[in-house]
């Protein structure tokens, strides 16, 4: 067997434990895979949770000033103000009477808006006492009102409430039916 003639040093002896030293370099520590599909799932929710934040705060759908009361309600006066058919009107039944939806989008038709700008739909709640016309824009309480006279409600309001996502003009008006139209209406 040959001899070595060498002197020893260090790193002739490997030791069992891998240790970095020098130029040998032990391999990376064993990757959790779970771990990081755990931080990725985690880090996914969160950025999520936050774009569906940021962008109900962008479009007014979040506000955190106090709601709008009944103290923000007004009276309606005599109507001076004429019919605007180039609004789109959105009707949205809060009362019991499912049968009230069809009979006020014939009356906002009746007076001559057209049928494809009128739109309705079922409120969760079914209790809603007095029935509103709501506008977004201080510019658009003339037609509220002449379609509230036309429809023999006497509130209206401003409210961002129930501002159109993708209207960026705003010119939508907002029917709520309460549980007063089907007893007024006929």
């Amino acid at each position: 067997m040959p001899t070595n003639t060498q002197q020893r040093d260090r790193f002739d002896d490997v030791p069992r434990e891998r240790h970095r030293v020098g130029a040998h370099r032990a391999e990376n520590p064993r990757m959790r895979a779970g771990l990081i599909i755990l931080w990725a799932a985690v880090a996914a929710v969160i950025l999520f949770a936050v774009g569906v934040f940021l962008s109900l705060l962008w479009t007014d759908r979040i506000s955190f000033g106090p709601e709008p009361t009944a103290s923000s309600v007004a009276e309606s006066p005599a109507p001076t103000d004429a019919i605007d058919t180039s609004y789109t009107v959105f009707i949205l039944n809060a009362g019991p009477d499912p049968a009230q939806t069809d009979r006020a989008k014939s009356l906002v038709v009746g007076v001559g808006y057209a049928e494809d700008a009128v739109s309705t739909s079922e409120a969760d709640q079914k209790d809603f006492e007095t029935s509103a016309v709501y506008f977004s824009d201080a510019a658009d309480e003339g037609p509220a009102r002449a379609l509230a006279a036309s429809l023999g409600i006497s509130q209206v309001a401003q409210t961002d409430a129930y501002k159109p996502i993708d209207d960026s003009a705003g010119r939508q008006l907002t029917v709520v039916l309460g549980v007063d139209f089907g007893a007024d209406a006929g």
